[in-house]
């Protein structure tokens, strides 16, 4: 048995989403700075303000020679971290300040942030697998179709009352009584076809994601496949059907959804450019969107005592 490799945090690298509901500023930063010097190492922290710019931080954070770089926000900041350290060889921690906090929730990372501190300072080095659509990398899940919608009205419900769990439902709600715009989609999977009339595909790539929702497809997701979703075109009550159910862990394959599984999926949607939604963050995107796994492909640090048997994080 090999023994677990340690964290380099001779020259770790801070990514931290001030934006983040979660996010404590000055403390976030002194906390992390005395964990990182009681470790041995030295820390240098990068803030972002305003969005867009993680992608950036996470680039001059690698061209100044990080050994370590630790993600501190939401999954969508987790993920764009992940997507520019993607074959890098630096290993990615992770101190979740989302909302839902899939991936870390997945690696064992406790949610309170001065435990996750320690969990990423005294953790071990591990290869994760990494979902991509077309050009770009999404660690949870990835979607085209009412989603988009369901997160404006999530931000816009954010901004009235605050960020939490309630409210990203009751967006949900809102989004599609407001919303609905089923799509014709051209869909191949490991080779084979079919033709679909759905408002949503959903390709979750987070084994945990799932059976928090009670949701089939997480043992296909842990054997290195990708689970796609496929909303039934039910119209607007029909979906908000759906939505109470999938909240209440009711949702069956077959009745409400269309599963299936499979490591490439290609979704033609016909319109050649839409809004596709990674990890929580959208962004226009042209289509076909050809989606795919990358096995090994980054490394992340998880407690280390969280036993595992799986070579790979999902």
């Amino acid at each position: 048995m090999l023994k677990p490799i340690r964290p380099d945090l001779s020259q770790a690298h801070a990514i931290i989403n001030a934006r983040s509901g979660k996010a404590e500023g000055a403390r976030m930063v002194e906390d992390l700075t005395a964990a990182v010097s009681a470790a041995g190492g030295a820390l240098t922290v990068h803030l972002d303000r305003k969005s867009g710019r993680i992608e950036t931080l996470t680039r001059k954070a690698l061209d100044k020679g990080a050994t370590t770089v630790i993600a501190a926000g939401g999954d969508g900041t987790i993920s764009g971290v992940a997507g520019e350290m993607v074959g890098s060889g630096v290993p990615m921690g992770v101190v979740p300040m989302g909302t839902f906090n899939y991936f870390a929730r997945a690696l064992g990372v406790p949610e309170t942030p001065a435990e996750a501190i320690r969990a990423v300072t005294d953790g071990v080095i591990q290869p994760a697998a990494v979902g991509r659509i077309n050009d770009k990398v999404f660690l949870n899940n990835t979607s085209i179709g009412i989603y988009s919608a369901i997160l404006k009205e999530r931000e816009e419900t954010y901004a009235r009352f605050g960020r939490s769990r309630i409210a990203a439902y009751w967006s949900v709600l809102r989004a599609l009584i407001k919303f609905y715009d089923p799509m014709t989609m051209s869909i191949t999977v490991d080779g084979k076809q079919l033709s679909v009339r759905s408002p949503l595909a959903f390709v979750g790539h987070s084994a945990y994601q799932l059976e928090r929702f009670d949701l089939e497809g997480a043992e296909a997701v842990r054997d290195g496949k990708l689970a796609l979703f496929l909303a039934d075109d039910v119209g607007r009550r029909g979906l908000v059907r759906h939505a109470f159910r999938l909240a209440t862990r009711r949702m069956q394959a077959g009745r409400d959804f269309r599963l299936v599984t499979g490591s490439e999926i290609v979704i033609d949607p016909g319109r050649h450019k839409r809004l596709v939604v990674r990890d929580g963050e959208k962004a226009p995107m042209r289509g076909p969107y050809r989606i795919s796994i990358e096995h090994g492909a980054l490394d992340v640090i998880r407690p280390k005592d969280v036993p595992t048997d799986d070579p790979e994080v999902q």
